[in-house]
């Protein structure tokens, strides 16, 4: 399954195509800013790989920016097209309800304005990789502790 960068390759066609599609992230959001760290590093990478896109990360709730204030981020920067791309890996209520009622105030607030709601990053192999990494690192982490202790 291709990444997110050459599934949207297509709009890469010139700068000034770029600026008018605009991809919008959405993080659940926490009173813990490092916990919201993450997702403003993914906008970034992205950034870097698209430098004319727009590229914003916003949250659905406690954090800032809220997903309204990321679509009004996105359109203040020319957006005629915005992809919203639920950065969840579960297809929970947030996704199933709540995402779909701020895209509709989005397209209600700019209706001259495409408003897209993506898919949620859900099951990918690649995450079976991950957690078989993050298991592999407390099963070395606890060799260690062994070994130091004997």
């Amino acid at each position: 399954m291709p990444g997110l960068e050459k599934q949207l390759e297509f709009l890469d066609d010139t700068p000034e195509d770029q600026v008018k599609t605009a991809v919008l992230l959405i993080g659940h959001g926490s009173r813990a800013q490092n916990a919201n760290e993450a997702l403003f590093l993914v906008v970034d990478h992205f950034q870097k790989a698209w430098p004319h896109r727009i590229l914003k990360a916003s949250f659905l709730e406690i954090s800032y920016p809220s997903i309204p204030e990321g679509i009004d981020l996105c359109v203040a920067k020319g957006a005629e097209r915005i992809i919203v791309i639920p950065y969840f890996l579960f297809r929970g209520n947030h996704v199933k309800v709540d995402l779909p009622v701020f895209i509709n105030e989005g397209r209600r607030k700019y209706p001259d304005i495409d408003v897209i709601l993506g898919p949620h990053l859900g099951f990918h192999p690649k995450m079976i990789e991950i957690v078989d990494e993050r298991i592999q690192q407390v099963l070395d982490t606890l060799k260690f502790e062994e070994n130091v202790l004997s």
